[in-house]
Parts: C-alpha cells; sequence; structure tokens
C-alpha cells in the first residue's frame, strides 16, 4: 500500500510527494545517482544517465530507486499495482528492456519532461524480471509530475506502458486508475461547509457538531478509501504561497493516510505500515525525506555541489526521535 500526491502553492510552485508501505523491511535511504553513470540492466543491457537525480533507493548490486527527481524537475514515484500490472514474457529487439523496478532509473536519468516522455514511452518493454531484495516481480504503476504541473499515471499491459492524465493528483494502488476517477462520483455530498438543519415533519434535524459536510468520508487504509479522502483534502487544503507552507500542507495530507505499525497485519503475519514518507520541490530540485521512526524531516538539494559528484551517494540519517525542551 502507498499514496500519492501533487501539490501546487498560490505561487506556482509544483510539488509531488508519497508514502511507502509496505510488509517488508525495504531499507530505502536517500540516495543521489550522478550524470553519466551506468549501470547494468537485469534484461540485457546497459544505460548510462543523462541527468543526475535523487530519490529514495537501495544497493543491491546495481541501484533501484522506489521515488526521485532529477536536475530537470521531474519527479516520479512506483507503487504497488497487485493483480493489474502485466509485463512482457520476452525481450523484444529494438526496445530498452526494463525489469519494473528499473524503470525510475531510466525515466530520471534519460527524460527531462512529460512532454518527452509521450515521446520515448513506446520504446520501454517492461520485462518479467524480479527485484533480488524481494525475490518476485513487482506489480508497479507510477505518478510522474513536471515542472509545468502536468501529472500522468503510467501503467503497463503485457509490457506496454499507457500514459493516463492524472487530473485531480492523486494515486494509491490497485484497481486501475480510471476505477478510482469513477469512484469518486459516489462522493458527491462531500463538501467543508455544515449542512443546515432541516425538518422532518415537524421534528428538526440539526448537525452534532462541525464536520457534517465530510460525513461518508472514507476512513480506513484500502485503496479506494485512501484516494478518496486523499483526493477530497488535497482539493481542499490551503497549499500556502511559500515553501514551509506549501511542505506543511502536504504533511498534514499524508498524515491522513500515514499507516501506523500494528494496525494493518496482512495474512502471512508481517506488519504493513508507513516505512517513511518523501516529498519533491520539482520547482528547486530538491528531496524532503521522513522516517517512520521520528518526525524530523531530512532535505537533500540538487545544488552544484552535489551534481558535481561522479559516483553514486548514500546518505545516512538518524532515527533518534528529537524533542525540543522549552523550560
Amino acid at each position: 500500500m502507498c499514496t500519492s500526491l501533487t501539490l501546487t502553492t498560490k505561487s506556482k510552485e509544483h510539488f509531488l510527494a508519497r508514502t511507502m508501505d509496505f510488509g517488508f523491511q525495504l531499507e530505502g535511504r536517500p540516495v543521489y545517482i550522478p550524470r553519466n553513470y551506468t549501470w547494468k540492466q537485469q534484461a540485457d543491457a546497459e544505460q548510462k544517465t543523462i541527468f543526475g537525480f535523487v530519490g529514495t533507493g537501495r544497493n543491491l548490486g546495481e541501484y533501484f530507486l522506489a521515488d526521485g527527481v532529477n536536475e530537470q524537475g521531474l519527479a516520479v514515484a512506483e507503487l504497488y499495482f497487485l493483480n493489474e500490472a502485466k509485463y512482457s514474457s520476452e525481450i523484444k529487439k529494438n526496445k530498452i528492456n526494463l525489469a519494473p523496478h528499473e524503470f525510475i532509473m531510466w525515466l530520471l536519468g534519460s527524460i527531462t519532461d512529460i512532454s518527452e516522455l509521450r515521446e520515448k514511452i513506446a520504446s520501454i518493454n517492461l520485462v518479467d524480471e524480479a527485484v533480488p531484495v524481494l525475490g518476485l516481480v513487482p506489480p508497479l504503476h507510477f505518478i510522474v509530475t513536471d515542472k509545468t504541473g502536468e501529472t500522468v499515471v503510467i501503467e503497463s499491459d503485457s509490457g506496454e506502458l499507457v500514459i493516463k492524465e492524472n487530473p485531480v493528483g492523486v494515486m494509491t494502488n490497485s484497481p486501475e486508475f480510471g476505477w478510482h476517477l469513477k469512484n469518486l462520483n459516489n462522493y458527491l455530498s462531500l463538501q467543508p461547509n455544515n449542512f443546515p438543519t432541516k425538518k422532518i415533519d415537524a421534528f428538526e434535524v440539526a448537525p452534532f457538531g462541525q464536520g457534517s459536510g465530510t460525513y461518508g468520508l472514507p476512513g480506513g487504509y484500502t485503496s479506494p478509501e485512501r484516494f478518496v479522502r486523499t483526493a477530497y483534502l488535497r482539493s481542499l487544503t490551503d497549499s500556502g504561497s511559500t515553501l514551509d507552507e506549501a511542505l506543511n500542507a502536504i504533511t498534514k495530507i499524508l498524515d491522513n493516510v500515514t499507516i501506523p505499525k500494528g494496525v494493518n497485519i496482512k495474512n502471512d503475519g508481517s506488519v504493513d505500515y508507513t516505512q517513511y514518507r518523501s516529498i519533491f520541490d520539482v520547482t528547486e530540485g530538491t528531496y524532503y525525506f521522513n522516517p517512520y521512526e521520528n518526525q524530523e524531516v531530512f532535505k537533500l538539494t540538487l545544488n552544484e555541489e552535489l551534481l558535481s559528484k561522479k559516483e553514486p551517494v548514500e546518505f545516512e540519517y538518524s532515527e533518534a526521535f528529537k524533542t525540543t525542551n522549552l523550560n
């Protein structure tokens, strides 16, 4: 399970954010991948990055990332797409053959914006190749945004990737994206204003208190519930005019879909919870990372010092929960 969303401030700065929810300890950490970095595809060949980028990843012989932003302001997050993702069973000539978990490495290392992505997406063939840490082929779909604020969803059908417009700036998990958009039709009554009193014959019916307009807002952690809840909150939350206000607004929305340890137990007994949250400022090329263990936010910026690095850089962070003494 995961939730992702975009947000645009009143000053037209664009952000992508996500929760990473999983029942297996992913051990992801902030990683920088440099320009002109050569990495080997599991399927058949090598790729060399054009752009530098930062995101959350892990080195298992080769790096793979679950999300990130590149120096051109293109940002992406992959989310689980159980029982929906379909990949090619064979390597295809004249295609770039990628394992599903390698798609982000190719995207951030090669693509400038969504317009270029539309031109080049047909060159990609996603192949049934397992990710080493899981020992399985991860069913994935992707949310992508760029400096213009345009946002799309990428979903696969037998290896062919389909780009879908995302008019609500939200993505969660299965079912396929179009189903989630249709499901929003069930929640037309949601509104920020309280309902007025009304009479049933001689009896007056009144709200118990504040929040009556949100009656029926889904509160569970299923993919459809998180989608509806996030879409509602994103559409109404004040995004602010400054960077700090925007980051605070995004964090408040993510709080509503952040899963504590212990409240969602999978059938195999493993605990599915939010292992980290990340926010990408695509306008400034900045990455914010918040681990489950504390409320601290760690920041990485794609500045010239970092972009001049010739090798990948993994960044350590503290898991200690910090408080501030007032006396």
